[in-house]
C-alpha cells in the first residue's frame, strides 16, 4: 500500500484499543538481553505516512532511505494516520514476491484483492491484522473507513510491513488472511512484577495469521518509569520502533534511547539473548512496536510499478516483470481481467 509514497510525518493521536483475549504471564528469561546494533530515524516532513525501513527501487525510484540488511527478513516499514475517507486512493495496485502485513492500530479499513470479484471488499476494525502472501502476484486496494473525519479515533492508524521471502515462495498462489482476534498480554515490571503496559501480538504468539516463515509483530503500550523484558527468539532479526514516547532499548549497561519514529534496528544474537529490556523514563510513557522474524538471507530486487511493487531475486528479473504487470494493470482498471494476478 504505503511502498511507493513521498514519507512524511505527523503528530500522533492517542490510540486506544480493545483486547478480546487478555492473559498474564510470567516468563522465565536469560539475563541477558537483546543489544542494539543502532537507531535509525525515519523520513520526516509534514505529512501523513512516515517511512521507517525501506529504500528506492533497482532504478533509483521510490522515497530514498537507508538499506538496513540487518533487519532481515523485514524489507519495508511505513506508519500511517489516515484521517480522511477513502483515502489513501491508490486503487488497484500489484504487488509480487514478498508478504504483506498491515497492523491496524485504529480506526477501520477497508480491503480489496483481485480474488474477489470487483464490488465485494472486506473491512477489518482494528486492533487488526490484514495478511498478504503476494507470491506469484496480485492486485490489491486498501482505503481508510472513517464515518465523522472530525473524530481523531475514528482515523485509521497503522503499520504496514513488507516481508522477505524465498524464491520457491514467489511461485506459490497469493493467499490472503484476516485476523481481529488478536491475543493480548499484561506486561509485568522486571523487578517488581507489577503489570506496567499492555502488549498485543498482530502477527506470532498465539494470533492466527499463519506466515510463510516465522514473523513476530508485538504493539506494547508501557508506563512511565518501568522496565519491561520483550520475548523474542534469539534466533530472530529484526527491529523496534517508537510510536509516541520515548525509552531506553537494551541491556542496562548498553542501553539506547530512542524517541518517536526512531528505529532500533537489533544486534546480531548469540543465540541466547531471549528478550528485548526496554525501560521508560520516570515522567514519559512508550508506545512501541517489535517487530522480528527467521533471517533468510535471500537476495532480492525491488521494482516499482503500475503504483505497487514487484520483488524479485536479480533486478533484471524485476525489470523483465514490469511491463507485463503495467499491462495486467491498464487492462483490469478498463473493465478487464487483473489475470493471471487473481482472477480469470
Amino acid at each position: 500500500l504505503f511502498g511507493l509514497l513521498a514519507t512524511v510525518t505527523f503528530p500522533l493521536s492517542s490510540i486506544n484499543h480493545t483486547h478480546p483475549t487478555t492473559t498474564t504471564t510470567k516468563l522465565n528469561m536469560s539475563s541477558e538481553g537483546r543489544s542494539i546494533d543502532k537507531i535509525v530515524p525515519a523520513i520526516t516532513g509534514n505529512g501523513k505516512i512516515v517511512r521507517l525501513v525501506g529504500t528506492l527501487d533497482c532504478d533509483g525510484a521510490g522515497t530514498s532511505h537507508p538499506l538496513l540488511p540487518e533487519v532481515d527478513p523485514f524489507i519495508l516499514c511505513d506508519f500511517g494516520n489516515i484521517a480522511q475517507n477513502g483515502m489513501p486512493p491508490f486503487g488497484a495496485h500489484p504487488h509480487r514476491g514478498h508478504s504483506v502485513v498491515t497492523v491496524l492500530l485504529q480506526g477501520r479499513i477497508q480491503s480489496w484483492d483481485s480474488f474477489r470479484t470487483r464490488d465485494e471488499s472486506h473491512t477489518v476494525a482494528a486492533p487488526a491484522s490484514y495478511w498478504v502472501d503476494a507470491g506469484a502476484g496480485l492486485f490489491h486496494d486498501e482505503k481508510a473507513v472513517i464515518d465523522d473525519e472530525s473524530n481523531s479515533l475514528q482515523h485509521a492508524q497503522l503499520l504496514q510491513l513488507w516481508v522477505g521471502v524465498t524464491e520457491a515462495d514467489r511461485a506459490k498462489p497469493a493467499k490472503v488472511q484476516y485476523d481481529q482476534d488478536l491475543p493480548s498480554f499484561e506486561c509485568l515490571d522486571a523487578s517488581t512484577d507489577k503489570m506496567v503496559g499492555k502488549g498485543i501480538y498482530h502477527v506470532g504468539g498465539t494470533a492466527k495469521i499463519e506466515t510463510p516463515h516465522p514473523v513476530t509483530v508485538i504493539h506494547i503500550t508501557q508506563q512511565p518509569g518501568s522496565t519491561y523484558k520483550v520475548p523474542i527468539d534469539p534466533k530472530h532479526g529484526g527491529f523496534a520502533v517508537v510510536l509516541k514516547g520515548k525509552a531506553k532499548f537494551g541491556g542496562n549497561d548498553k542501553a539506547t534511547s530512542a524517541d518517536e519514529y526512531d528505529v532500533i534496528v537489533l544486534a546480531p544474537s548469540n543465540n541466547t539473548a531471549d528478550h528485548l529490556q526496554v525501560t521508560t523514563p520516570d515522567d514519559v510513557s512508550c508506545d512501541y512496536v517489535v517487530c522480528t522474524g527467521k533471517q533468510l538471507h535471500q537476495s532480492w530486487a525491488k521494482k516499482l510499478s503500475a503504483n505497487g511493487a514487484i520483488i524479485a531475486a536479480t533486478p533484471e528479473e524485476a525489470r523483465a516483470l514490469a511491463p507485463q504487470v503495467e499491462a495486467m494493470s491498464k487492462a483490469g482498471k478498463a473493465g478487464g481481467s487483473f489475470a493471471p494476478f487473481g482472477m480469470e
